[in-house]
Order: structure tokens, then sequence, then C-alpha cells
């Protein structure tokens, strides 16, 4: 669980009208600047202690009345706004790609106030906002955020009102551009709305003059990749040649400086094996239509630093936010209540793995993006394809870590009807398998909250008085695995079995509510001929530095059935400042 860090902003975004003109702020790295940036109080905000409030100002001038005003924001993790010292109530909430509000009626002739409280939950910080505000006379105000946000650590009265005086304020550090990590192509905040057309074309150029692949590329034979055992060990296969099985996987950006040393540290080190996360949704612009532009900058990347870099592919199945607005009965659903976060740990918004239409259309995607790939240069340096989905992309089912109670909607509904149906085939034999004689074949319902809560001695569940619980908890671990295995298959079949295929599966140590949301499957998965690894990191309790670092699997059990295990070491050494993992 993230520590919860508090920060309050005002922010009053200050551009003077003369004349309609506007003066425009752009920060960011150099060569990747974008008119809306990630802002925060100057200071290392992983060192921002809980209920530690950070205020900031800017004020913005309407020369008349306005005729419209629209303001969209992301924050990591959750904020609320003011205009002129009143909270906005007309908002929509689009969730990761941000709230847009509507204020127009707040605002007056003269100077005006945005405000906002921000609460960190941990790790990285930030702020991303951008809008208009229209006046009668067809002036517009561009609302960035941007380092004329003026900040202080202390708040005096009258801070969200106009005419405050902030002269003494420290300018707003810019945490990043809004390509900067972790938030660009990060499957829990779309940034795509905060981006330009001119951001996009700044960005192309810094890639163009960074991407440039190694000599002799297109003539290259696709590697032929495997992954297995010899002599007792782990090892990569290469075109037969055998190494040993370490990968880099970094959450990295090619395009900065930070990104290609990391990348370049481990080329040095005689490690050219990566493994790349990244954010399908980005790539899926309408319903079969794709632009892979950021997939193959990824791979670009890596390869203009180390020429002999060798790929593994995480992506993200998550679908866009167009895909969700139209397929409202196809998300999943909380026995909790309504969606009320973007973090997947909790009720957020994502497609149910028992939907078949985001099956589909996902494997749709999934099969293109592997074609895609299998066409260009680079394209025979991926190695392997790690699909992701669930919490994090490790397949546990979203909200299950909380006991958020997952998945009543509409999709589940219909396939646990129908996994009943091929369980017990008539609605007479389920009456006398749960002991009830209210429920059909075409009635039965997911559980609910208070059927689920292990009532017996250990947490155990009863045949009968608890089979219907017990059942739709078998089907939602099939589910669960049939999708897994069937994007796993999906990737062996596009490649021709030229990659091999993995996952972070099999976790039984350290994860809460197994049932509702584990890799009870796994058993069944080492059968899978499409599956040639599985992965895990560490026991998060067991982490710090002189813990035991023990095992989230039982890692002896994968080689017994002929498969590998992969170990995610993100321990942090004695050489860090923060002595846990991350």
């Amino acid at each position: 669980m993230k520590k919860q860090v508090v920060a309050v902003l005002a922010v009053v975004v200050g551009i003077a009208i003369m004349g309609c003109s506007a003066e425009t702020n752009f920060g960011g790295q150099a060569g990747l600047s974008t008119e809306s940036s990630w802002i925060w109080y100057p200071e290392d905000v992983e060192e921002a202690g809980p209920d530690d409030p950070r205020f900031m100002r800017k004020t913005f001038v309407l020369e008349s009345a306005p005729k419209r005003a629209e303001l969209r924001v992301l924050a990591d993790d959750m904020h609320t706004l003011w205009v002129n010292g009143k909270p906005v109530e007309s908002r929509k909430n689009l969730w990761g790609s941000g709230i847009v509000y509507e204020f127009r009626d707040m605002l007056r002739r003269g100077e005006n106030v945005l405000a906002f409280k921000v609460v960190n939950g941990g790790g990285m910080g930030g702020l991303v906002f951008q809008g208009e505000v229209e006046d009668s006379r067809g002036c517009v105000v561009k609302l960035r955020s941007d380092p004329s946000v003026r900040v202080s650590r202390k708040k005096k009265d009258g801070w969200l009102e106009p005419g405050f005086k902030d002269s003494s304020w420290k300018p707003a550090s810019i945490v990043g551009s809004a390509f900067v990590q972790p938030w660009f192509q990060n499957a829990l905040f779309d940034v795509q709305p905060f981006l330009t057309r001119a951001d996009w074309e700044r960005r192309a150029v810094r890639v163009e003059s960074l991407f440039k692949l190694p000599p002799g590329l297109a003539e290259e034979t696709p590697v032929k990749a495997g992954i297995g055992w010899e002599n007792g060990s782990c090892v990569l296969r290469f075109n037969g040649e055998a190494e040993p099985a370490q990968i880099y996987r970094g959450t990295v950006d090619p395009t900065t400086e930070h990104g290609r040393r990391q990348i370049a540290l481990f080329r040095d080190a005689g490690v050219h094996t990566y493994m790349a996360e990244l954010y399908l949704a980005h790539c899926w612009l309408a319903p079969g239509k794709y632009d892979f532009t950021l997939l193959d900058e990824t791979v670009r990347g890596y390869l203009s630093v180390d020429p002999d870099a060798r790929l593994i592919l995480e992506p993200r199945l998550i679908p866009p936010s167009w895909w969700m607005e139209a397929h409202p009965n196809e998300l999943v659903g909380y026995a909790k209540g309504n969606y009320n976060s973007i973090d997947e740990i909790r009720r957020v918004r994502r497609a149910s793995l028992a939907s078949e239409v985001w099956r589909q259309d996902a494997l749709e995607m999934w099969r293109a993006m592997i074609r895609h790939l299998e066409s260009k240069p680079w394209g025979g340096r991926v190695v392997g394809y790690q699909p992701g989905y669930g919490i994090y992309g490790e397949w546990h089912y979203f909200g299950s870590w909380v006991n958020e109670m997952p998945d009543t909607g509409p999709a589940m509904t219909k396939a646990f009807r129908q996994w009943l149906r091929e369980r017990y085939g008539s609605s007479a034999a389920l009456r006398k398998a749960w002991g009830r004689d209210d429920v059909s074949l075409d009635s039965a319902t997911v559980p609910g909250i208070e059927p689920r809560l292990a009532k017996r001695p250990l947490g155990m569940y009863l045949p009968v008085e608890d089979q219907w619980v017990i059942d739709y908890y078998r089907c939602q671990q099939k589910i669960t695995a049939d999708a897994l295995e069937g994007f796993c298959a999906a990737a062996k079949k596009e490649t021709g079995g030229r990659a091999f295929t993995g996952a972070f599966y099999g976790y039984h140590l350290g994860v809460l509510q197994q049932a509702q949301g584990g890799h009870l499957e796994l058993e069944r998965l080492f059968k899978s001929p499409a599956i040639d690894y599985f992965a895990a990191p560490y026991e998060y309790f067991h982490r710090k530095v002189g813990d035991d670092g023990r095992g989230r699997a039982v890692v002896d059990a994968f080689p017994l059935a002929g498969k590998v295990h992969l170990v995610e070491v993100d321990t942090r050494t004695h050489l860090h400042h923060h002595n846990e993992h991350g």
C-alpha cells in the first residue's frame, strides 16, 4: 500500500489579456517540452511527509464576461478544484484521462483564481492541467500547468481569493513534460488529452535524431528465441546459442538522457535482453484502426543505445477510454459499489475478463501488433511477448487485493451462467448442488458481499453451504487463465513459434484474496504449450535491505513442470536513500 502524502495547491493561472494576446510557457526537458507539464513544489516529492500541504497561485484576467470555460485536470493521486474560492460542482470524471470541469458561471471580469488540493499517495506526485476560457469578445485564455505557477509551503488567509499577494512565493517546479515517466504510456494515466499536435511534432523531431538503427539490421534473419533449462540452469537461447537468463526490465524512456544511460549501463555489463512495458490503448485509435508508432519507437529506442539489444515486450491490454464508453455492459462490476479510483487495486473502470467483446477486440489488436512488428526490420529483435492484464498487468482480478468483490457486471454474469450450464446441465442439478430452490440456470447471479465473506474455520468454504461462491470463484479463475493462455497462443502463432511467451502468474505468497483474484489455475497452465515462463516479484513484506527476500511463488514447482520461473528483482540496494522496495 502506498503511504499517503497530502499536498494542497492553489493554482492561479495568470495570462494578461491585451488585445487577445497571451503568453505561453513550455515546461519539460530540452527537446521534449510540452504546453502543459507535471508540476509540484520544488522538492524531492518522495521526501514530503503526510499532512504536509503545498500551495500554488497564479491569476488570469478577463477583459469581458466569459462565454465558456473548461479545464481538464489529472493528478497523482487525487485533487479538488476551486474557482475564486468556491468548489467546482460541474464535472465529468474520465478516470485515467482526468476530470473535466466547466466553470463559466464562476468567473468574472477582472482577476480570477483557480485552486487545487492534491493528494499524493506515495512515490512520484504531480498535477497536470489544460483548458481554455473564452470571453464575450472571442478572446481565448489558455490555461496550462507550467513554470509560471507560484508556490509556497505556508498558506495565509485569503490564498484562494483574487488579490492575494504571492510575490515571495517560489516558482513551481516542473517534474517533467507530459511525455515524462512514470506517467507517459502508463496504464493508469492517459495523458493524451494534455498533448497538442505541436507537442507531438517536437517529440518526433527528437526521436528521429536519437533513434538510429544498427547497420545491417534490415538484412538480418529474425532471431529464433527460446527459454529453458541447460545443465540445471535457466538459460535464454538465441539462434541456438545459450546465455544466462538475465533481463533488464526498466521503466525507462529512451528519449531522455537518464533512460539512455540506464540502457547503456546494462549494455556495458553484457546484458543485452530487455523487457519493455507499453500501453496498447495509445495505439488503438478506433475499431480495427491502429497506429503502432509508439510501439516501433519502444524497440528502436533500445536498439539505438544497444545495437545487440533483444526485446521482450509486455503490452498492457487495457482498452482505450472510447472503447469503454462504447461498451458499458462489458466492464467490470464490483459488489462494493461504483468506480472510485484509477488505481487497479481498487474499483477501477476496466473491461471484464469475461467480456467476449473485449477478448475478440483485444485479440484482433494483439495479432495486428505482432504482424506489424514482424513486417519491420526491428521486429526480428523482439524475442518474447508477455501479455499483461488485471492489477498492474499481473492477472489478478481488478479490485481483488483490497476486497472490492469483483466481478458482478453483466459480462461476468452471462459468463457465469454459461459456466453453470456446462457444469450442471440442468436447473434441477444446480438447485441440488447449491441446496437452494430459488435458483435456475437462467437466473443465477454472481454472489455479492455477504455470501463471499468466509465464516468457516481457517477461512474455508464448504460444499453445498458455500457452493454458490465456490462455483463463482472456479468460473472466475478459469476465465482469467483462458484469457492469458489465448493471448500467448496467438503470439506463438503469429511469430511462427519464433518468440517465447510468458506472464506474471503463479503467485501464492503475500497475495490477499487468492480465491477472487489470485492465480489458482497454475497447475493447468503448466500443461499449456503456449506459455514458456512465469514471473513474479519478491513478496512485498520481506524486501527491505537485510530482509530475506522470500519469493512469491513456490519456485521448485516450475522446473518440475518443465517451465521457467523468473524473479522480478525490484529491490533497492543499500545505496538508495529509501529502505523499501521499489
